[in-house]
């Protein structure tokens, strides 16, 4: 009787037991992790699949920056990705962060890069990453094949703009707890025919959440205000997202990555908070840039 009670418990935890999907090939087709990257100019490699629900930031990075990878919107995304090493044409594995279970992460995933000249050239890199979907009790895995991600990689920033050199005094460069800062920037930016400097700080939490900060300097207040105001900027956000944060007016919204963004205006700059979550906008990067940058945000009707 104890045995067959044994027996019955364990079909019962193997019925229990969460249904995977198949494990990814290797990258690269059938000579794997070794096999170079062909040139994209004829299309998608017949073992890559276009990238959807995949997010890396920045787009264009420079040697020393780190870019972030984020999916979302899977029920599974596999737990390594991999990067393609231009310089001795190779595939590189990297780890992605989530809630694990076996080799894979359950519904949405972050990982960082770092851009070293030792593995990406100036222009086209590439990175891929796999993750499936159950539809109609099968998996769908983008046909087994890995999502070919492309990023430009800028070379050298090094004097690429002067305030590069002023990217601590508009970013906060130190933890913001539990948060650890993984990186700062600068660029030329513009919206439509107003250019800005944006300045950049990307932050993570252990559990692996990621925060990424833009505050985008104008040359005057009235630029400012003209951006907000633009229907085709930050007009339709500030008025669909209206949120009050402590006494601060702010604007609250989904991106098209399903990332939770908070912004507001401040002087003659715009902060840009983008939480790569869809739940809720990060409380306490939020916090510690309204008390650098207080809102002055009006509300739009």
């Amino acid at each position: 009787m104890k045995k067959f009670a044994i027996i019955v418990l364990l079909l019962f935890l193997l019925a229990c037991k969460e249904e995977l999907p198949p494990s990814p090939p290797p990258p690269g087709g059938e000579a794997g992790v070794g096999r170079a990257i062909v040139g994209m100019a004829g299309g998608m490699p017949k073992w890559a699949a276009e990238p959807k629900n995949i997010a890396v930031t920045p787009a264009q990075a420079y040697w020393g920056d780190g870019v972030v990878v984020s999916v979302s919107n899977f029920d599974y995304i596999y737990a390594n990705g991999y990067l393609f090493n231009s310089q001795t044409r190779i595939w590189e594995k990297f780890n992605l962060q989530g809630e694990k279970v076996e080799n894979w992460l359950k519904g949405q995933a972050v990982g960082s890069v770092s851009i070293d000249a030792a593995k990406f050239k100036e222009g086209d890199n590439y990175l891929v990453v796999y993750a499936c979907s159950k539809v109609v009790k099968e998996w769908d895995c983008s046909g087994r094949r890995w999502m070919l991600v492309t990023f430009k990689v800028l070379g050298s920033a090094t004097g690429a703009i002067p305030e590069l050199a002023n990217v601590d005094k508009f970013m906060i460069n130190t933890q913001i707890t539990p948060f650890s800062v993984i990186g700062t920037t600068a660029e030329k930016d513009n919206f439509l025919d107003i250019n800005v400097i944006r300045y950049d700080a990307k932050y993570r939490e252990p559990r692996g959440l990621v925060v990424l900060v833009h505050v985008f300097d104008f040359n005057n207040r009235a630029e400012v205000d003209k951006t907000i105001e633009n229907p085709d900027l930050f007009r339709p956000i500030i008025v669909n997202g209206w949120k009050v944060h402590s006494g601060h007016n702010m604007a609250v919204f989904l991106d098209e990555n399903d990332h939770r963004v908070a912004v507001w205006s401040s002087g003659k700059e715009i902060i840009y908070v983008e939480t790569f979550d869809a739940s809720s906008a990060n409380k306490e990067i939020i916090e510690a840039y309204l008390n650098k940058y207080p809102s002055d945000l009006k509300q739009l009707t």
